[in-house]
C-alpha cells in the first residue's frame, strides 16, 4: 500500500492460495483482473501474496489442468512491458516459481528474518498495539500485571532468534488471548513467558519439518 501511495499508483491485492480453489473460472477471473487493471488511469500496483501457491513450476509440480490454464492467461497477460500496471510478487519460496515467471521479473527484493535490534522493535510494536493499549482504551479493557516491561521486550527478542515478523505478531496476539481467557482478566509475566516458550518450541518444531522436507526433495532429485 506505501509503495502504491509512494509511486502515486492504485494498487490491489491478491493472494496466491485464492487462485486454485477457483477451478475453471481461474482464467475468467485472469483475464477480467488485467482488464480492469488496465483501465486505471493512475497505473495499478498489484500485490501478490504467497505468489509461489499459484505461479509454480509448470514442468515439474503436480497442479491441476484449471490452475495449469490459469497460470497460463496470467503469463499471457504479463509477456509485455506495461505502463498501466506494475507486479509485486512476494514469496517464501520463490524457487518454486515457474521459469517464466522469473523471466517477468525485473528486479528482486530479499528480505532476511528480523536480526536483534529489529526484534526488539517489532517486540515493543506489538506489545503496545495488543496489550498496552487494550489496557489503557477500548470497554474491554485486559490488566497488565506490573513488571519492567521494557526489560522483558529485550529478553523476548533475544528468545525469538530466527522467528518472522509474523510470528512475532501472533506471540503478541497470544499475550492478549491469554489475557482475556483468564478469569481476573490480568496478564502476568508468567503468562507472557509461557506463550513464548510454546511459541519458540513451535517454531522449532516448523524448522524442523522444513528440514525434513528439504532432505526428501534432496533424495527425490538426487
Amino acid at each position: 500500500q506505501k509503495l502504491a501511495v509512494h509511486s502515486g499508483m492504485d494498487y490491489a491485492i491478491m493472494t496466491g492460495g485464492d487462485v486454485a480453489p477457483m477451478g475453471r473460472e481461474g482464467v475468467t477471473a485472469m483475464h477480467k483482473l488485467f482488464d480492469w487493471a488496465n483501465t486505471s488511469r493512475r497505473g495499478l500496483l498489484l500485490f501478490v501474496d504467497e505468489a509461489d501457491a499459484f505461479l509454480r513450476k509448470r514442468a515439474t509440480e503436480k497442479i491441476s489442468e484449471d490452475l495449469r490454464a490459469t497460470l497460463n492467461a496470467f503469463l499471457h497477460r504479463t509477456g509485455q512491458h506495461s505502463n498501466k500496471f506494475m507486479l509485486v510478487l512476494a514469496s517464501n519460496q520463490p524457487e518454486q516459481f515457474d521459469w517464466a515467471i522469473n523471466d517477468r521479473i525485473d528486479e528482486m527484493v530479499n528480505f532476511d528474518l528480523p536480526q536483534l535490534e529489529e526484534r526488539e522493535r517489532l517486540v515493543r510494536m506489538y506489545f503496545d498495539r495488543h496489550v498496552l493499549k487494550p489496557a489503557t482504551e477500548g470497554k474491554q479493557r485486559l490488566k497488565l500485571a506490573q513488571f519492567d516491561y521494557g526489560k522483558k521486550c529485550s529478553e523476548i527478542a533475544r528468545l525469538t532468534e530466527g522467528m518472522s515478523g509474523r510470528e512475532i505478531s501472533q506471540l503478541a496476539v497470544a499475550w492478549q488471548a491469554a489475557a482475556y481467557a483468564s478469569e481476573d482478566g490480568i496478564l502476568t509475566e508468567a503468562m507472557i513467558d509461557a506463550r513464548v516458550a510454546d511459541a519458540v518450541q513451535q517454531h522449532q518444531q516448523k524448522m524442523e519439518w522444513l528440514r525434513t522436507e528439504g532432505a526428501e526433495a534432496s533424495k527425490e532429485t538426487g
